[in-house]
């Protein structure tokens, strides 16, 4: 593995070690941003907004966020029109997250974009990372607890439900339970 580190080297899905001066400024960055929405106690919605808007990358709609709010990078994550992002959810988001118009998530929610090596206990010793990305469709519904893991695809109007591991794709028009998640039934 060779030592990769930008943020472009990060969103590749290839191993990197994450300590470049780029991603160390950008962590400055947002978690300045994510510690001010924060301490706002969800009691200033125009300041909210101003703040989540900064946070998510130039492309992304802003979300009803309730704090608080756990952001790894945010510039890599995307939202559509009219979503939802209840209280304590975790985004990871060293590669691209991208999220559906309409898509709404329970608390403590977790979207994480990157993995260790499993095979190799001293690369992972070392720190050694690997990102995939996340996308979400339109209009899906995400419970409680509900956590999406790397390199995931979601279709359009899928339940999620509460506390389930999603480690695969998920179809359009599906409700998925369980750890790991699996399809139940398709939602008519």
């Amino acid at each position: 593995m060779d030592k990769l580190g930008s943020m472009d080297d990060m969103r590749s899905g290839q191993w990197y070690l994450p300590d470049s001066e780029e991603a160390q400024e950008q962590h400055r960055i947002t978690w300045a941003l994510t510690r001010e929405f924060n301490a706002l106690g969800n009691t200033d919605p125009e300041r909210a907004q101003e703040l989540l808007g900064a946070m998510f990358s130039p492309q992304s709609a802003v979300p009803e966020v309730l704090g608080p709010l756990h952001l790894e990078f945010g510039v890599n994550t995307t939202f559509g029109e009219g979503c939802f992002v209840n209280f304590n959810c975790v985004i990871l988001d060293i590669a691209e997250i991208t999220i559906g118009a309409g898509s709404m998530f329970g608390p403590a929610c977790q979207l994480i974009t990157v993995g260790h090596p499993v095979d190799d206990a001293a690369k992972r010793a070392e720190g050694w990372e690997r990102a995939q990305p996340i996308t979400i469709g339109k209009n899906c519904w995400f419970g409680a607890g509900a956590m999406v893991m790397p390199g995931v695809t979601i279709g359009d109007n899928c339940v999620i439900a509460a506390g389930a591991v999603v480690t695969k794709d998920v179809p359009a028009g599906s409700l998925v339970a369980g750890v790991p998640a699996r399809v139940k039934r398709e939602i008519s």
